[in-house]
C-alpha cells in the first residue's frame, strides 16, 4: 500500500472515529438540556418560550420527548 493510501485511510479512520464521539457528545449535552429544563420548569425558572417550546399539543410538557432523548433510569 503506498504512503498516500495509508494516510488516506488513516483520515477516514480518525473521521470516524471523530463522527462517533461528536454524536455521543451532542446526545449528552441533548440530556443535561432536557433534564436543566424539566428543573427549571418544577422551580418556574424557565422561560415561557421555551415552556411553550418543550409543550406538546396535548398541553404536556415532555422536554425529553421534545429533546428525542431517553430519560435516564
Amino acid at each position: 500500500m503506498s504512503k498516500l493510501a495509508e494516510l488516506l485511510k488513516q483520515k477516514a479512520e480518525i473521521e470516524a472515529a471523530i463522527e462517533k464521539v461528536r454524536e455521543t457528545e451532542i446526545v449528552d449535552l441533548k440530556r443535561r438540556f432536557a433534564e436543566l429544563a424539566l428543573q427549571l420548569r418544577e422551580l418556574n425558572g424557565l422561560p415561557p418560550s421555551l415552556v411553550e417550546a418543550f409543550t406538546d399539543k396535548a398541553g404536556t410538557f415532555n422536554s425529553y420527548r421534545t429533546m428525542k432523548v431517553k430519560k435516564p433510569s
